[in-house]
């Protein structure tokens, strides 16, 4: 980055716009910027980082109190290149307003790059702090660090112990993240490692049994459930096969019954559809003539019409031609009055306009010189009131430069000298250090004890966690029992209901065998009932039968009976594999609790049942009714329920107090580890704060860290007295400014109040002669109203009068032979309107007596009694033919069913027998798919949990080995090491660089090396490579070490952005060097030339100044309220 203009206005000391050329300062490699203190040098890099970055480090919040106070607007513009591949020039322009005494917001803000034309890369405040900070690499932290290189801060670094130059180091190269922040970072991500492994430990424990054996034993029960389900498949859809055949002819003979019935009921509706034929085809011949007689009787009524019409039109028409001659006559009338009367009230009207006009102008003229008249007396009274404010203004100029002069005076009394201020500001600076160190222990010690406190809290707290795990154990341990104890009672149970379903299957096998005993019976008694004597038996061919052989009274119930016995049976097992279903399901998660609790918690075994359990058995083992066992079974689920409630609660609880104790332990082991970093870091402050105290001390020996205080206190009082003087100064220069102004321009307005008034005087004497003028002109009309306005209005009324009668007797008279012509046209029209009708009247006569002359009608009026609606009729039609329709298609099906039966029948108790057993075949599937279903559920859930399963293991096995490396850096990064090795490899890099730039500057004479404790010592070439402490080097020697250290931290620094900062300036003190080290000193910073860098030294050196062949020139600001000025030199 190369500078090239820098323009300021308004920043501090400076007021109006200056600008700094650095391209022409750089040119030769060194620069100087020479000014008294206090000139505004440093406002000229306040410029540069506030056009940069919008901030002033040195000023409160950055930007309070940066505008001159004489100023309402400050502006900053910097130009710079960037060493790209080709050179790019930016351009970044600021501007600010005041908003208040101390604040400034932002008006202007806009960076550009400049090339063959200007292009605006951002004009927002935030955009442009964003883009420079992309494009220099550097925030503004690093920038200052890079380009400025304070008063004496590299000196004290120089000589600084191992502790202290560690800070600073860490300070300038940001190694504070590489401690502490880093340190956290580690803490913050091993507690979230360890957080997640607990929460993948609590719910492996929570996925009960997934391990292969699970995954095994839930495959084989799965594929055992899918062959029953086929089994019973084949076997339903065998039923299904006979049942549909048998469906199919039980719906043909349905059908044919429908159809034989619908067939009856057509034939009965037969009559009355022949009675509907022969009122239909009367309807259809009327609806033929009704046309001829609907024209007919339409002629007749518009012949009636068109006589009444003709009537009423010829009255209309002699009643229109009396009014119209009336209007005539009252026209000609309001003509004749007109035109002998408008003439001369028209030249009347004239005349008095004329009279107005002039009156007009009369009260115009008397109007303007009364306003002429109070014109003169206010200009009258303002040059009375100037006068005396020009006698008051001069009073106060001569008050005010006597103040002014009084005010310089005691502003001289309260000047403190340069040595005096740098002695008591270097003595604040090292009080500043012990009071901060002392500070720095305090709350360090307060932290310690706050710590030590809580880690005693924290021990309790964990203690009594452990007491109260204890406890929960014990609960665990109890609801372990009750679901061993509910698991035995509902394996019983399952057995037991088990049982009764064998014995209830056994019972039906029977019943099935005595419906078909029973059913066997009856058809032998049918068959008996059937044989004649004489003809052979179908069944064994006998001609002879005993009707007694075939009796049997054995059978008392019938099939019917039968039946209902096996569906109660049947709906009894079918509840209870339903119940066997839920009990099924509650030992299988009555299992997996149990298993996963001993899995998780070591102190549980397996017991046989108690006493409770036996008793509770054994009654299960009673044969008991359905009923019975299922009001037991729902008395064991709301215990198996209530048991889950407490196992789930008892879970959460201890998963809780895992977490909790890991937590407490996690905190414990970080206190422990922070309570030692703590004694470790009072220690050195401890030792700093010594080595502080004894400097000042020695360097100071005639004060107290109590008086250094109160000194400052004194100057800074003083400056700031001074500084108020300063202000007053200034006010009062422009306040008497300011004055002089307005006594000047008092007098000129003296003068022009004296030239209106003259003025004045002169239109009011024309104005009198005009008002006369206009009054002779009136008098001479006489007038018969009260006023020419009056007179004017009643001449204009009459005219209106006459002109508004003869037009409304005009439009009266149009009006009037506009209806006459209406009324004629209308009787005309209304004879046309007759001959048609009596024409039209004829022709349908002579229609309707040909089309009537071979039908059963003769008059009009029969056809309408005789018609239908064409909706109606339409409906009719329709009904007898979809009656034919009807009779032809029950024909056809009737004849269709009977050939599809193919002599084929089935009776009511062979369908209810077939529908029965596709109802049982689909009941056993239905069985077999709820239990294929229900075992592939639970083979589903298995896999599912056997991935998790697996998953969790890999993940934990990843997570213990991230858990080891972060807890082997905690170890690793404990305390500070690694930030000292950092701090220290740095120190090295920079000792290498500061050694050759210092050889250089001292024809190789000396040399910088770290010693073992961290700390600069001098290697002195010139004596054979002899070391020794830089206490040692003389003020010469010492600022050229620092003078070389500077440069090579500034290098170090510039590393970090993205283009090398091709400028920086130098603050440090030049008046230690002798004449030939002065020029050694500058030679050097010469021949950085070669290295594109160019230096700003910033001093108040004469000789210096003298050497320097060119330098930038700044001028303080003067006390007349002229701003800080700058001008280049060259040699």
């Amino acid at each position: 980055m190369k500078p090239i203009t820098l323009t300021i206005k308004g920043l501090h000391s400076f007021r109006e716009e200056q600008t700094i050329d650095f391209s022409s300062l750089c040119d030769a490699g060194v620069f100087g910027i020479f000014g008294p203190t206090g000139s505004g040098k440093s406002s000229i890099l306040d410029a540069m980082t506030l056009a940069l970055y919008g901030k002033v480090e040195r000023a409160l919040n950055n930007t309070h109190g940066i505008l001159n106070q004489a100023e309402e607007k400050l502006s900053v513009s910097f130009t710079f290149a960037l060493q790209k591949e080709h050179h790019i020039s930016y351009k970044v322009e600021r501007a600010f307003k005041r908003a208040d005494e101390m604040k400034v917001r932002t008006t202007l803000c806009r960076l550009i790059e400049i090339g063959d034309s200007q292009t605006v890369l951002a004009d927002k405040a935030s955009e442009v702090n964003r883009k420079v900070e992309e494009l220099l690499g550097l925030t503004i932290d690093d920038f200052t660090r890079a380009v400025v290189l304070p008063q004496g801060k590299f000196a004290e670094f120089l000589s600084l112990k191992g502790a202290d130059r560690r800070q600073m180091l860490q300070r300038l190269f940001n190694l504070e993240k590489y401690g502490d922040q880093l340190v956290k970072r580690l803490r913050a991500k091993a507690q979230k490692h360890y957080g997640q492994k607990n929460e993948l430990l609590a719910e492996l424990n929570g996925l009960g049994e997934a391990g292969p054996e699970a995954l095994a034993k839930a495959k084989e029960a799965a594929v055992q459930a899918k062959a029953i389900f086929h089994e019973k498949k084949r076997a339903r859809d065998e039923a299904i096969t006979a049942f549909t055949k048998a469906q199919t002819i039980w719906q043909y003979q349905k059908e044919q019954e429908a159809y034989e019935t619908e067939q009856n009921k057509l034939n009965l509706l037969a009559p009355s559809m022949e009675e509907k034929k022969a009122k239909l085809n009367i309807a259809e011949q009327a609806e033929t003539l009704k046309p001829y007689a609907d024209a007919l009787t339409k002629a007749e009524n518009q012949l009636s019409q068109a006589s009444k019409e003709k009537q009423e039109a010829e009255k209309q028409q002699l009643h229109k031609r009396t009014i119209y001659h009336q209007m005539t006559q009252d026209y000609e009338q309001a003509r004749q009055k007109k035109i002998e009367t408008e003439p001369d009230l028209l030249q009347k009207k004239e005349q008095l306009i004329q009279l107005k006009e002039i009156e007009r102008k009369k009260e115009a003229a008397l109007q303007e010189k009364a306003g002429i008249e109070r014109q003169k007396n206010e200009k009258a009274q303002q040059l009375i009131q100037k006068k005396k404010e020009a006698e008051d203004l001069q009073s106060l100029l001569e008050r005010a430069l006597t103040k002014q002069t009084q005010l310089k005076h005691e502003l001289e009394q309260l000047q403190v000298s340069v040595k005096e201020r740098k002695s008591v500001q270097d003595a604040l600076r090292l009080s500043e250090n012990v009071q901060r160190i002392n500070l720095d222990i305090q709350k360090e010690k307060q932290k310690l004890d706050e710590l030590q406190k809580r880690t005693s809290q924290t021990v309790a707290a964990y203690e009594k966690l452990q007491k109260q795990q204890n406890n929960h154990h014990e609960k665990i341990d109890q609801s372990f029992q009750a679901i061993e104890h509910l698991y035995f009672y509902v394996c019983e149970f399952e057995r037991a209901l088990t049982e009764w379903s064998k014995k209830e299957q056994h019972r039906k096998l029977e019943s099935l065998k005595q419906r078909d005993a029973v059913r066997a019976a009856e058809l032998r008694k049918e068959l008996a009932a059937e044989l004649v004597d004489g003809e052979p038996c179908p069944v064994c061919g006998s001609i002879h039968h005993d009707p007694k052989a075939l009796e049997s009274n054995d059978h008392v119930e019938t099939v019917a009976q039968i039946d209902d016995v096996m569906k109660r049976i049947d709906n009894e097992i079918k509840q209870a594999e339903e119940y066997a279903r839920d009990i099924y399901a509650a030992k299988q998660l009555l299992e997996t609790h149990a298993n996963q609790l001993v899995k998780q918690f070591a102190f549980l075994s397996k017991k046989a049942p108690g006493t409770e359990v036996a008793a509770a058995v054994e009654t299960v083992q009673n044969p008991q009714p359905l009923q019975d066992l299922i009001q037991e079974w729902k008395g064991i689920k709301q215990d198996i329920q209530e048991v889950e409630r407490k196992r789930a609660r008892l879970m959460d609880e201890t998963h809780d107090q895992a977490a909790e104790i890991s937590k407490m332990k996690d905190q414990m082991t970080f206190e422990q580890q922070r309570i030692e970093e703590l004694e470790m870091l009072i220690k050195e402050l401890q030792s700093e704060l010594s080595e502080q105290t004894a400097q000042f001390e020695q360097t100071f020996p005639h004060f107290t860290l109590n008086q250094v205080q109160e000194l400052q206190k004194q100057i800074d009082e003083k400056d700031q007295q001074a500084e108020g003087y300063k202000e007053r100064i200034e006010k009062s220069i422009s306040f008497l400014e300011e004055k002089q102004r307005a006594k000047e321009q008092l007098q000129t307005a003296i003068y022009n109040v004296e030239k209106e008034l003259d003025k004045l005087t002169h239109q009011l004497e024309s104005q009198q002669q005009l008002i006369l003028q206009y009054e002779t002109d009136v008098g001479r009309y006489p007038l018969k109203a009260a006023s020419i306005s009056e007179e004017l209005i009643e001449v204009e009324h009459t005219l209106a009068i006459l002109n508004e009668k003869e037009q409304q007797s005009y439009k009266q008279l149009q009006h009037a032979q506009q209806l006459f012509s209406e009324a004629q046209s209308h009787f005309s029209s209304s004879e046309r309107q007759l001959q048609e009708a009596i024409r039209r009247k004829q022709e349908a006569e002579v229609a309707w007596e040909k089309e009537t002359a071979s039908s059963s009608f003769h008059m009009p009026h029969e056809i309408e009694s005789a018609s239908m609606e064409q909706a109606v009729r339409q409906s009719v039609k329709q009904e007898i033919e979809e009656f034919e329709d009807k009779r032809k298609q029950c024909a056809a099906n009737l004849k269709r069913i009977s050939q599809l039966l193919k002599e084929e029948s089935l009776d009511e108790k062979q369908w209810t027998d077939i529908q029965q057993r596709k109802d049982a075949a689909e009941i056993a599937l239905e069985e077999a798919t709820v239990m294929s279903g229900s075992a592939h559920e639970h083979l589903r859930v298995i896999e599912e949990n056997h991935q998790r399963f697996a998953s969790i293991h890999e993940h934990l096995e990843g997570l213990q080995q991230e858990i080891d490396r972060l807890d082997k850096l905690q170890t690793v990064f404990k305390g500070n090491t690694f930030v000292e090795f950092l701090a220290e490899e740095q120190l090295e890099s920079v000792s290498r660089d500061a050694s050759a730039r210092l050889g250089m500057l001292t024809r190789q004479r000396y040399a910088i090396e770290v010693d073992s404790e961290g700390g600069f010592v001098m290697r002195d070439d010139a004596n054979g490579g002899v070391r020794r402490p830089v206490s040692s080097l003389s003020g010469g020697e010492t600022f050229l070490t620092s003078l070389a250290l500077a440069l090579a931290l500034s290098a170090q620094i510039q590393l970090r952005g993205e283009f090398p900062l091709q400028f920086f300036f130098l603050d440090e003190g030049f008046g230690t060097l002798d004449q030939d080290l002065l020029d050694t000193v500058i030679t050097a910073l010469e021949k950085l030339q070669s290295q594109n860098l160019a230096v700003g030294v910033i001093s108040h050196v004469e000789e210096l100044k003298m050497r320097l062949p060119k330098k930038l020139i700044v001028h303080p600001a003067d006390p007349s309220g002229k701003g800080t000025t700058v001008s280049m030199e060259l040699m």
